[in-house]
């Protein structure tokens, strides 16, 4: 049986799993998806998920990512938890546990003809991805970096035609320790 991979799990290679479909939760976690990408620390690239399951367990026409399969950088994917298994064709979830929110995006277009997007960057737990850098992809390829507030919120994204986010990845500190705020 083969863990599934949700928002909160890491990789081999020091990678923090930030997206996730929520229309699937495991423990109120989004599933990480087939093609859904990460930043990679160790080889410094955005790396894409690749499901060893192809068409076994499906959300949204995507292959949910389990413990143990790899991203395109060859890292492998670490579980945090047993609640959701697959073996077999079969599945199990506690669907029971409220979902939680761990990205609050607001949307503005204003007047100047620009779109406007702030992000807050939580772990699992709730407590904010203070002071910790940041990439965040649009579709267009484009990206904007920086460093998340005191409250884990990214800068003002703006952008001048309506772009979908790609994906939003953490840089963590290789030195990161117990009592920093990044969440490692």
């Amino acid at each position: 049986m083969k863990a599934l991979i949700t928002i909160g799990c890491k990789t081999d290679h020091g990678g923090i799993i930030i997206l996730g479909d929520p229309s699937f939760l495991v423990e109120g976690k989004a599933v990480h998806l087939d093609g859904m990408t990460h930043f990679c620390p160790k080889c410094k690239v955005q790396s894409r998920a690749i499901a060893s399951n192809k068409g076994f367990m499906i959300v949204g026409g995507k292959s949910i990512v389990a413990a143990g399969d790899t991203s395109s950088c060859g890292s492998k994917y670490l579980k945090i938890s047993d609640l959701a298994v697959m073996d077999n064709g079969s599945s199990r979830a506690n669907s029971d546990l409220n979902p939680i929110a761990l990205q609050r995006n607001s949307f503005v277009d204003d007047e100047s003809n620009f779109y406007d997007e702030q992000i807050q960057l939580e772990n699992t737990n709730g407590e904010p991805y203070a002071n910790v850098e940041y990439i965040v992809t649009f579709e267009d390829g484009s990206i904007c970096k920086g460093i998340t507030d005191n409250n884990g919120n990214t800068e003002r994204l703006k952008t001048e035609t309506s772009l979908g986010i790609v994906s939003v990845d953490l840089i963590i500190d290789s030195n990161c320790n117990e009592s920093c705020s990044c969440g490692e």
